[in-house]
């Protein structure tokens, strides 16, 4: 029971580091960022893992209710930044009108994709986890995903195709490792992931010349196998580990906070450091409301 616990807390750090990455990431608004890539396959093998640990633990897998809990944060937050949109950009890029066909896969604001994208791919949960169920199945299943990401891979470098499809290219591959991850640690072959982790990087490496997203997959896996051993134990972590997903959901509007305060010739790291603290203290803050528990 200790190992389990210990293992939870490195997991709750884990997410929190990712998401002070994603602020750094945005706020640098590079296409070819390390740090949001690896944070985004960071994130991404988390929510995976833990679902197919999930779904372990009873047997089945409740996606209608986990997609309902998905549903009113992008629904709140959609919401949100449409009224931020007419408030205080005036239509930026980044912003997306919800009368856009491709919205209903987004929202309103770019970082929302991720939560339609955990709601479909969550199907995958329950079908994979009773498929493979030993060693051999495990293996075929690593080679299989290997061979399915190359065209995903590819199809994420072709210009002009619209948002999310190019972010769901790079995510899906990441999600279907992150919950074969999870059936390799109840086998006992946890490095196996780590293997075809690398390679997916080498597949990427060749399919996007070299882009940053091609070997932020291996290194995100390292990362998360680094923070699952990691012996923690306390009160802290889990604490952290919470304000992590209304970091993610909030840390755009704090970014226009400081980009209209301080202006655009702000020292990025500063705006993502000040981005990051001021999405976390709302966060805290907006959980003590009962209201804002299932929003963030």
């Amino acid at each position: 029971m200790a190992k389990a616990s210990s293992h939870r807390q490195g997991i709750d750090l884990a997410r929190f580091i990712a998401a002070f990455g994603v602020c750094v990431a945005h706020a640098y608004d590079a296409q070819d960022d390390w740090d949001g890539h690896i944070s985004l396959a960071l994130f991404t093998i988390l929510t995976a893992f833990l679902s197919m640990q999930s779904m372990q633990r009873t047997g089945r897998y409740d996606v209608l209710g986990r997609i309902r809990r998905l549903l009113w944060p992008w629904l709140f937050w959609s919401a949100f930044y449409k009224l931020v949109a007419w408030k205080l950009t005036d239509g930026q890029a980044g912003l997306l009108s919800l009368t856009d066909p491709w919205s209903l896969l987004v929202g309103s604001f770019v970082h929302l994709w991720f939560l339609p994208f955990v709601a479909l791919a969550m199907f995958l949960v329950q079908p994979i986890g009773h498929i493979v169920t030993n060693p051999v199945r495990l293996a075929t299943g690593l080679v299989l995903l290997v061979a399915v990401s190359m065209p995903l891979f590819a199809l994420h470098q072709v210009p002009g195709i619209p948002v999310p499809f190019p972010q769901w290219c790079f995510a899906f591959p990441v999600y279907a490792l992150g919950l074969l991850m999870a059936l390799a640690h109840g086998m006992g072959r946890s490095w196996w992931p780590v293997l075809a982790s690398a390679a997916l990087t080498a597949a990427a490496l060749f399919i996007t010349d070299g882009l940053a997203l091609s070997y932020t997959i291996f290194f995100a896996v390292l990362a998360f196998e680094g923070f699952w051993r990691l012996p923690s134990q306390g009160t802290v972590l889990p604490k952290l580990g919470q304000a992590a997903f209304g970091i993610y959901l909030l840390h755009p509007f704090f970014l226009l906070v400081v980009y209209k305060f301080l202006g655009a010739d702000v020292n990025l790291m500063l705006a993502s450091v000040l981005t990051f603290l001021m999405s976390w203290a709302a966060t805290v803050l907006l959980r003590k409301l009962p209201f804002f528990v299932k929003l963030t």
